[in-house]
């Protein structure tokens, strides 16, 4: 994509990854929440983490992503991420705050902030959020940021077929 990435909000950056948030990323990836809701988003050694924060890093190059930037306070505490990544038919977005900085909007604050900007830079109108029907706080965050529910029921989600709900956001 080529363009450089940086958001501010009232209380946090939208930043791209560098190789020092390697070990933040990793002790975000480890919380309870991120093992049940995204287990492919689990890094259990800091090599692994690595490696995947390399191939991120170089995936800001591409047209096809996946497209994962970090959400930082702005004291520089790294406390998860927001992204945009293809699926079959079109973008979906993603977000996750490390379980001692959930309950306080940082999710609804960057989700609002990075829509409008990753989606001219992706020149598309519309972007999917979908969680595990259970997920109660994520739907709650995709209600706040404008998002429809079109679809509630069984679908294959992380590899198993779960209950979810998609929603659509357009501009």
């Amino acid at each position: 994509m080529n363009n450089k990435m940086l958001i501010e909000t009232d209380r946090l950056l939208i930043t791209e990854l560098n190789e020092s948030m390697i070990e933040s990323v990793h002790l975000n990836s480890l919380d309870d929440d991120n093992r049940r809701f995204v287990p492919d988003e689990v890094f259990e050694t800091v090599d692994e983490t690595r490696e995947t924060v390399k191939w991120l890093i170089s995936c800001y190059q591409t047209n096809e992503g996946p497209f994962v930037y970090p959400m930082l306070l702005k004291d520089g505490k790294n406390i998860g991420y927001v992204q945009a990544v293809q699926i079959k038919n079109g973008w979906e977005i993603g977000y996750h705050v490390s379980k001692s900085y959930t309950g306080n909007g940082y999710s609804t604050e960057a989700v609002i902030a990075f829509l409008p900007v990753i989606m001219k830079q992706l020149k598309i109108s519309n972007i999917y959020g979908i969680c595990l029907a259970e997920n109660i706080a994520s739907q709650r965050v995709l209600d706040k940021c404008g998002f429809a529910m079109e679809y509630e029921g069984l679908a294959n989600y992380q590899g198993v077929e779960r209950p979810i709900r998609r929603y659509k956001y357009s501009i």
